[in-house]
Parts: structure tokens; C-alpha cells; sequence
């Protein structure tokens, strides 16, 4: 039935009636409350019955391990209880070690796992279906998929027939590892097999097909799950949204959000945190806060995961003042934000179309806001050219507001930063009109890590002695993932080059080259920029020169053609609208640069080597390229004291 308030109403009136006070009714009571996983009360009625003066047996014992496995009870306390029963002097059987691998594998502790399953070998106790499926489970929560084909290959040989959960498992170990191969020919195993897939495998098969980008296979699963009468559930529409959505395909979208509703299936949080990104990152603003408007009625509780990218939407419109209304909301439902939350408003801000006046990509957006708890739409943004210089100003001040708000909420409520937090600061920095703002955004470092600040402040206003702390840093860096690494050395560089330090944006730069923070960049001949920022980029493309310049002057042979990469920007709204390409077409035409876009592929500049050849040797060549910064101090700035534990991600 499920109720086990009406299992303790009957065992309270059958003490209270002389008749309840048995080993068999404290059982019975415990077993109640371990089918619900309420793992509290089922070990305070075994210590009341031990209070009693009544021995546990193995059925009680099984039940309270079973109720603390299913509960979420430390798995110190659930391998107590087991200890304890050995102790009392009673023999475990199967439905004890059955409880105590499931409770192992429900924590991803494979090692425990092991050791219950090799007692259970030595106890000679005979292993089941369930054993063989619990124990693979925890097997491949770990990853450790060559044991679990093992443990099949063991089951197998002692007489026990693998099933539809065994082989499911299986799959979507292989499927978590993006072993997506293995895991098909386990399904085709299946199939030979004459084992009939059940919907886990279907939506486990449909995940692997999004993953792969293999449209046509997840038609045929969906028609396969049709014939045999497999409904589908809010996975499998997960699924399935999910990857439509990631193809464009927001028609298909839009049908299977019917069909959810049409079938009574209900969605998930996940299901509308899908829907919000897909319509977000394909500029359906207000479909996606119509999203989350049904998602409000719905009734489910929101996570971070919604709220995070909810409020990612909004911050990358540039709508970072409602962004932060959607954060005062978060708490105050009691939803703690984490540092991915704070990091997507700040790395907003820092990108911000409001701060860059000559973006071509800035036009009529039509959006829709949250703000003071409310569903309100704006007027559409003013297109370049009809907004006022005043008006540009007074929206970065409001902005430059908000985010030393924000900084101050992240110090209140407790979040660590990381180092993709320090990159958004970064770029923030760098799209400020004065030095003045710029420092203020960058003295909130000091409120986090006072060494990165010192670094980062050193190096903007010329100090010659903070270099070797800047070493440090880049060691700490190189412990990181490249995409979190060059992140950083991108949004260094540009502040450094937007605010005149050009020849310490360079010397990061070659930095970052000699620690390979940007692979397959530099080339004698060819140079490919489309992984940096535009600082970094700008440079590169100087210190690139000079190299050439030197070959040059060495009388080394070049090839006929010398070439510049940016990428055409496919990731923009308009083809061929790539920040970084214009901004290095610009500067090659400044410093006379003879590279010219070539004919069939706009993201590349070329030149044949003879023009530059000549264009290089020509006497005030050399001092354009050499790059200045424009504050040097031989102080380097106080306080600067290492704590490079926040860079940890």
C-alpha cells in the first residue's frame, strides 16, 4: 500500500492491546518503513525493540539495511548495521549482501562493493539475477567497464541468464563513457539474444543517437517504439528534444511538446531548462520566458541547473539589471546560486552589446524581462546609429551598478569564485570607456584572491616586478583544461591591449604559445587566430610580423602565399559577422599590412610572400610593429599576497 503511517498506527494499537510487542511485529513495522526508504524511523524501531529486550533477527536487520540503503544513509552507518548482525551472532543471507550492494552502488563506491561481493563468495551464499545486476550497476557507475564485462562473462559461466536490466546497465555505462560503439554492438547482442529492449534501452539508444547526430537512427528507435506499444516517457521527450533542438528543427520541437501534453506526460525540470536554451540560442527570447511562465504554473520545483540558465538568457541580451531580479528570486525560494550562476551574469556583462557602440550585430531584438517578480516587455533597443552617446554612458553606468551588486551578493551568500569567474572580470574590464571604471570592476578581485588581483593590476599599470608572479599564476593555469586556460589568457590580454599595455598583451601571448594554451597557432607561414581574443589576436599578428620580418632578412625561402585565419563567424546572426575578423582586417589596413580577404573564404587574409616580403623591408616597417606600453613603473603593487586556492574549478 505504500502508507506506513497506517503500518504504525496498527503496531502502536497492538501494544497498547498487549499483543504487538513481538520480534515479528517490530519486523513487519520496519519492513514498512524501509519499502518507503524512510531510513530514521526504521533504525529507531530497531533500537526500540533491542530497548524492549527483543533480538533482531536477519529478517529486521535485512529491512533496516534495506531502508538505510534506499534512505541515503552514510554507507558507514548501513555497513555498521551488517557488522552489528554479524556480531549478534546471526547469518546474513541473499537479501542481505542484495541490500548492501545496492546501497554501494546507489554511492559510487565500487571498492565496497567488491568486498561485499567476495564476502558473499566466501560465506558461500549463491549469487542471483539481482546480485549480478546490482553489482555490474555500481561497476559502471565507476567506469570500470572492462570488470563489468568481466562480472557478465562470470554470471554467465555459473549458470545465471543475463536480462534486459543486465544488458541496459551495460549500455549506459558505455553510453556515459562516449563509448557509443561498444555500446550498440551490446544492443545487437540483445537482439540475437532475443532479449526485447525495454524503454531504459530505447531512451539510452535515443541519447546516444542525439549525441552522435544520427537523425535518421532516432526516427527508426521512435517508429521501433511505436510497433512494440513502448510509450514513451519525459526522458525519452528529453531526448528527443534535445536533439532536434540542438539541429534546429524547432518545428519537430514544438510537435513534441504537444505530444507530451496530448499523452499526459509531464515534463521535468530538465524538460523546461531544454526547451529555455534551445529557444535562447535560437533568438526566441520570448518563447523561452513563455517557458518559463508554464513552467512557474507547473508546480515543480526549480533547481539551480533552471535558474542558471534562465538567467543566462537574460544576462546574455543584455538584460543584466532583470537578470539579477531572477537572482533575488532564486533566494528567496530558498535555490542557493553557485559560482556558474554568478559567472554567467558577469561573463554577460563583460560581453555586452551595450558597451561595444560600433557592434553591427546590435538591431531590433524585441524582448521580453523579468523584473521586480513580473513578466514585463521593453521597448526594442534603439539600432546603431539612433542611440544617443548619452544614453550609451548612462546604460553603462546602470550596468557597472549592477555588477558591483552583484560581486557584493557573491561575498554575502558565501560563493567561491573560479577562475572562469576571474576571466568574466576580465572582460568586463576591458569593454570599460575609462581606466577609473575598469579599476573599480577590477578591485572586486581583491574581494576573492588578492594574488590574481596584484597580477592583474601590475600588469595594466606597468610594473616590471610583478612578472614573476605572473609566472605563478600561469603555472597555476596550466594544472587547468585549455578551453578554462586560454579563457583566462584571452581576457587578460585584452584588457592589457584595450588599455594601452600592448607589449605586455604580447608577452602573454608568448606565454601562452610556449605553454601550448592555444594549439596549432603559430606557424612560420601561417597564422591561426580563430581561438583568441581579439587582444590576443592583435598581438600575435605583430609579434607574427617580426618573425617574418626576421626570415626575411635571413634570405630563408617562403612559400608563395602567406596567410592570416580568423574564421568567418558562423557562430554570428550574420554570416561572415566575425568580430575578430573585422577587427584584424582593421588592423592590417592600419599599420599597411598588404594581406587582402581571400576571394573564396572571408575568414582568411593572404598575401603572397614577395609583397610582404618588400612591404617588410621598407625602414619604418619595423617600428610599427614593435609594440609600446603606455604606463611603466619599477614598483610593483603592495599586498600581493598568493591564494591561489580560488583558481580551483
Amino acid at each position: 500500500m505504500g502508507r506506513p503511517d497506517l503500518a504504525r498506527r496498527a503496531f502502536d494499537a497492538g501494544v497498547a492491546g498487549g499483543y504487538g510487542n513481538t520480534v515479528f511485529a517490530h519486523s513487519a513495522l520496519i519492513s514498512a518503513y524501509a519499502r518507503s526508504g524512510l531510513a530514521n524511523e526504521a533504525m529507531g524501531v530497531l533500537e526500540s525493540m533491542k530497548g524492549a529486550g527483543l533480538r533482531p533477527t536477519t529478517v529486521s536487520y535485512n529491512a533496516v539495511i534495506d531502508a538505510c540503503g534506499k534512505g541515503g544513509v552514510d554507507l558507514r552507518f548501513t555497513l555498521g548495521y551488517f557488522r552489528q548482525m554479524l556480531k549478534d551472532g546471526l547469518c546474513p543471507d541473499r537479501k542481505t549482501f542484495n541490500s548492501l550492494l545496492a546501497a554501494c552502488s546507489r554511492v559510487g563506491h565500487l571498492e565496497d562493493a567488491r568486498a561485499v561481493f567476495d564476502e558473499m563468495i566466501h560465506l558461500g551464499i549463491g549469487r542471483d539475477i539481482y546480485t549480478y545486476n546490482t553489482f555490474i550497476d555500481a561497476i559502471c557507475k565507476c567506469g570500470n567497464m572492462e570488470l563489468a564485462m568481466q562480472v557478465l562473462l562470470d554470471m554467465e559461466a555459473k549458470g545465471v541468464k543475463p536480462n534486459v536490466v543486465t544488458y541496459s546497465t551495460l549500455i549506459d555505462g558505455y553510453s556515459k563513457l562516449e563509448k557509443y560503439e561498444e555500446a550498440l554492438k551490446l544492443c545487437e547482442k540483445m537482439k540475437s539474444m532475443r532479449i526485447q529492449l525495454d524503454r531504459v534501452c530505447y531512451n539510452t539508444l535515443l541519447a546516444i543517437y542525439v549525441k552522435t547526430g544520427k537523425y535518421a537512427e532516432i526516427a527508426n528507435v521512435c517508429d521501433e517504439m511505436e510497433e512494440l506499444g513502448i510509450e514513451k516517457d519525459t526522458v525519452t521527450y528529453n531526448s528527443l528534444i534535445n536533439g532536434y533542438g540542438k539541429q534546429g528543427r524547432l518545428d519537430i520541437v514544438s510537435i513534441l511538446v504537444q505530444d507530451m501534453r496530448k499523452r499526459g506526460v509531464a515534463p521535468s525540470v530538465l524538460t523546461y531548462s531544454t526547451l529555455i536554451d534551445i529557444y535562447s540560442k535560437a533568438g526566441m527570447h520570448g518563447d523561452a520566458f513563455n517557458v518559463y511562465l508554464d513552467f512557474k504554473e507547473s508546480g515543480l520545483k526549480p533547481d539551480v541547473v533552471l535558474f542558471s540558465s534562465f538567467i543566462d538568457t537574460l544576462a546574455k541580451n543584455g538584460l543584466i539589471e532583470w537578470a539579477l531580479s531572477l537572482l533575488n528570486d532564486m533566494t528567496e525560494m530558498g535555490i542557493k546560486p553557485n559560482v556558474v550562476t554568478y559567472n554567467a551574469i558577469i561573463d554577460a556583462f563583460g560581453k555586452s552589446k551595450v558597451m561595444m557602440e560600433d557592434d553591427s550585430e546590435v538591431g531590433d531584438m524585441g524582448i521580453v524581462g523579468v523584473y521586480g517578480g513580473q513578466i514585463v516587455r521593453v521597448a526594442n533597443p534603439v539600432s546603431r546609429g539612433g542611440r544617443s552617446a548619452t544614453d550609451v554612458r548612462m546604460r553603462r553606468s546602470q550596468e557597472l551598478f549592477f555588477i558591483l551588486e552583484l560581486f557584493q551578493k557573491m561575498v554575502q551568500q558565501g560563493v567561491r569564485p573560479n577562475v572562469v569567474t576571474f576571466s568574466a572580470i576580465l572582460n568586463a574590464c576591458s569593454r570599460c570607456n575609462s581606466f577609473e571604471d575598469a579599476a573599480l570592476l577590477l578591485e572586486q578581485l581583491r574581494l576573492f584572491d588578492n594574488f590574481v588581483y596584484g597580477v592583474a593590476y601590475g600588469l595594466l599599470v606597468g610594473s616590471r616586478e610583478v612578472w614573476s608572479q605572473a609566472q605563478s599564476l600561469f603555472n597555476q593555469l596550466g594544472r587547468m583544461d585549455s578551453p578554462t586556460s586560454s579563457a583566462f589568457y584571452n581576457a587578460l590580454t585584452d584588457v592589457l591591449w584595450h588599455f594601452g599595455q600592448r607589449r605586455k598583451a604580447q608577452q602573454v601571448v608568448f606565454e601562452g604559445i610556449n605553454r601550448r594554451v592555444w594549439e596549432n597557432t603559430w606557424g612560420e607561414f601561417c597564422l591561426d587566430l580563430h581561438l583568441m581574443s581579439c587582444g590576443a589576436a592583435q598581438a600575435m599578428v605583430h609579434a607574427w610580423l617580426l618573425n617574418v620580418r626576421s626570415i626575411v632578412f635571413e634570405g630563408r625561402a617562403m612559400p608563395e602565399f602567406l596567410s592570416i585565419l580568423t574564421g568567418w563567424g558562423k557562430h554570428s546572426r550574420i554570416a561572415g559577422a566575425s568580430t575578430l575578423r573585422r577587427v584584424i582586417e582593421a588592423l592590417l589596413n592600419s599599420i599597411g599590412a598588404p594581406f587582402q580577404v581571400e576571394r573564396f573564404n572571408i575568414g582568411r587574409f593572404v598575401s603572397p610572400s614577395a609583397v610582404v616580403a618588400a612591404w617588410l623591408r621598407e625602414s619604418g616597417t619595423v617600428n610599427i610593429l614593435l609594440l609600446h606600453d603606455e604606463r611603466v613603473q619599477q614598483a610593483a603593487p603592495s599586498n600581493l599576497v598568493p591564494r591561489l586556492q580560488a583558481l580551483q574549478l
